[in-house]
């Protein structure tokens, strides 16, 4: 009988430790500026470009052979240097160096210290006691860490705009499967959707184009929404709006009928969820409906091992940045069920090439809730 060696099993862990070193050089070029050093129609010596960014020539020439090895610059001849494609995106594309960034500085440093969190601060959900907090030192959530550097916060926020950028991310989805205006009957009177967490409107604008009787109130923080009304062309001006608001605080606008939540809950642990969706409650009349776009995690095996891998990745890297988690449909429920027994639950659903799903929840007020979906 064949049986392997065991050291056929090393490969995939070995893998594992070449993207690590190889994101250690990426760290290593992002931060020193590296990319924007090198002529991008020329070449330029080890040595000439460790004497223009300050940096030791051996330790240089070791972190960029690095990346050469993956294509990121490349050495035509001994001791030279020059671009790529791939190193002249680091130069050209501020939203995939704003990306590298965030990998590098924010998420990476994080990652290593995890489980020095999880030991530290066992079960913990708070935002302040992660692998992020050990790593960058600080006792603030990573949201307000972060947003104390006006420069640090732009570029993360850039990158998570490139992040949802694939395509499997795209608004359409969202909007093509949930129908904002429709309110199962021929009134067309008007309805008022609240996008929490709203950034620059952009699904906001796209929902007050669709239907001409949904005004929209987009709801950040002050200096995320500031800039909102010159993203709203002329035509929906009066029907999408700014308001700042902390989700972590009461909803200020009460009565509305529809209250969306996509890409904010995952950010959050169950407890923190839990009191989102509690400080919703005092504003909700009965029937709003509670819309949420987010990751919803399927049982395990139904998806290809791709697939599963890359949600799996992503439920530890929120777990790594502030104690947050992708849910699966279960988990989903049990939030509404814990925040308020007057949550109706609809249900989950997932367009069809999409990789984000709706989760959807009635307010129900003093009505005895249905059984759920």
């Amino acid at each position: 009988m064949f049986v392997l060696s065991p050291l056929m099993y090393r490969r995939p862990f070995l893998t594992l430790m070449e993207q690590q070193l190889l994101l250690l050089s990426l760290q290593y070029i992002y931060r020193h500026q590296i990319a924007e050093n090198v002529p991008l129609e020329d070449t330029i010596t080890f040595d000439e470009l460790a004497q223009v960014t300050k940096l030791n020539s051996k330790d240089l020439t070791r972190f960029l052979r690095v990346a050469i090895s993956r294509h990121v610059f490349q050495e035509p001849k001994k001791g030279v240097i020059g671009h790529t494609a791939a190193s002249k995106l680091l130069c050209k594309n501020p939203m995939l160096k704003a990306w590298l960034l965030n990998i590098a500085e924010e998420f990476w440093p994080a990652f290593t210290r995890t489980v020095d969190a999880t030991e530290k601060w066992p079960g913990s959900e708070e935002p302040n006691e992660t692998g992020y907090s050990l790593a960058h030192g600080t006792r603030d959530n990573p949201f307000n860490e972060i947003r104390k550097d006006h420069h640090r916060h732009q570029q993360f926020i850039t990158a998570m705009r490139f992040s949802h950028l694939h395509p499997d991310y795209n608004i359409s989805y969202l909007l093509n499967h949930y129908k904002f205006g429709d309110t199962g009957s021929d009134d067309k009177s008007t309805r008022t959707v609240v996008d929490i967490g709203g950034s620059n409107g952009e699904v906001a604008i796209e929902i007050a184009s669709r239907y001409s009787h949904v005004s929209c109130i987009v709801q950040d923080l002050p200096d995320t929404i500031a800039g909102l009304q010159s993203q709203v062309p002329l035509a929906l001006k009066g029907r999408v709006t700014g308001m700042a608001h902390d989700f972590l605080t009461p909803q200020p606008v009460h009565g509305a009928d529809i209250y969306l939540l996509r890409w904010i809950l995952h950010d959050w642990s169950d407890a923190y969820c839990v009191k989102i969706l509690q400080n919703l409650i005092p504003a909700l009349k009965q029937g709003a409906r509670i819309v949420v776009n987010d990751i919803s995690i399927p049982e395990p095996g139904q998806l290809g091992i791709k697939a599963e891998r890359d949600l799996r990745y992503m439920d530890i890297s929120m777990k790594a940045f502030n104690n947050a988690r992708e849910r699966d449909v279960e988990a989903w429920e049990s939030l509404f069920t814990e925040a308020d027994s007057r949550f109706r639950f609809l249900g989950v659903s997932m367009p069809p090439g999409a990789r984000m799903s709706i989760i959807e929840a009635e307010w129900m007020g003093d009505k005895t809730p249905l059984p759920t979906c």
